[in-house]
């Protein structure tokens, strides 16, 4: 069983998980019935529908209850053998196949995470009482604030990305020529959910921070964060083999590593103004060490 705050933290990092299996699910669902040519919904898809309902249903239990952990500890085996099977054969074969080929890491980063979340619901027992300190009502109100104004900045930005995308694919500039070609319509239907997310989060604020919103928000930042270093790559391979991609795109990204930079910072503010710094993440793993093997 857990206590004190680790179950919180745990079933935040499993919504986060689950929400960008939903990202890659309703992308597939959207360009299915948007696409006028042949769309094929391949099983994968249904597998990482179920998987996301599953995983968004262990975190919020972790999240209502603190200590119920075994749905987690089932789902996530299953999670991380199927996200372990899709980076070998879609992304570590295909690299190997077609070498110098610019490589999307948010797999590989999102399965690194699930072990770690696995490892530290298998290891940690929790926080006791003396891990968790009392914040004056000076510091959580410092904390608020900023976790209003960087929620507020991420809405700005985001709309701004916004415009950008609706301008461009109904007025291609002559610098792109057609639209984006890193850009889908799409993300800007995953902009609009992630302005309503942050318009959430200002007015869950002014009362207390939400695990629930904190592991969206490290969702959204993620994707923007591992779309721009994806989009990076091959900016670098256009440049190293001469190739003209991505003109005109740059803003955007640009604009995505900023949103992603405001979102990590609203999930750290509107939950840590709560509790004790000893109850961040680094310091759950850090204890896996000095309860088994100090």
């Amino acid at each position: 069983m857990m206590t004190g705050r680790t179950g919180k933290w745990m079933g935040s990092l499993l919504v986060m998980l689950a929400v960008t299996q939903f990202y890659s699910f309703f992308s597939a669902i959207y360009g299915y019935f948007m696409n006028t040519t042949d769309y094929e919904f391949i099983w994968n898809f249904w597998v990482i529908g179920i998987l996301a309902c599953l995983l968004l249903t262990a975190g919020l239990l972790l999240i209502r209850t603190n200590t119920f952990k075994i749905p987690a500890l089932v789902i996530l085996p299953l999670f991380i053998l199927y996200l372990g099977f899709s980076v070998y054969m879609y992304q570590w074969k295909l690299m190997q196949e077609y070498e110098g080929i610019p490589f999307n890491f948010t797999n590989t980063i999102l399965l690194i995470l699930a072990v770690l979340v696995f490892v530290t619901l298998f290891f940690v027992k929790g926080d006791s009482e003396a891990d968790l300190l009392n914040v004056s009502d000076k510091r959580k109100k410092k904390w608020r604030l900023s976790a209003i104004s960087a929620a507020l900045i991420s809405a700005g930005l985001t709309i701004w990305a916004i415009t950008l995308l609706i301008n461009e694919f109904r007025h291609p500039t002559e610098e792109s020529e057609t639209a984006f070609r890193f850009s889908a319509d799409f993300d800007a239907v995953f902009a609009g959910f992630s302005v309503l997310i942050f318009a959430l989060v200002i007015f869950v604020s002014f009362r207390k921070g939400s695990y629930l919103l904190a592991g969206i928000t490290l969702a959204i930042g993620l994707l923007f964060a591992t779309n721009y270093l994806w989009f990076d790559q091959w900016m670098r391979y256009a440049a190293e083999n001469s190739l003209q991609l991505g003109s005109g795109e740059n803003r955007i990204f640009g604009i995505n590593l900023l949103i992603a930079f405001f979102c990590f910072s609203i999930r750290y503010l509107s939950i840590s103004r709560e509790e004790s710094v000893k109850a961040c993440p680094t310091f759950l793993f850090s204890r896996i060490f000095t309860q088994y093997f100090v």
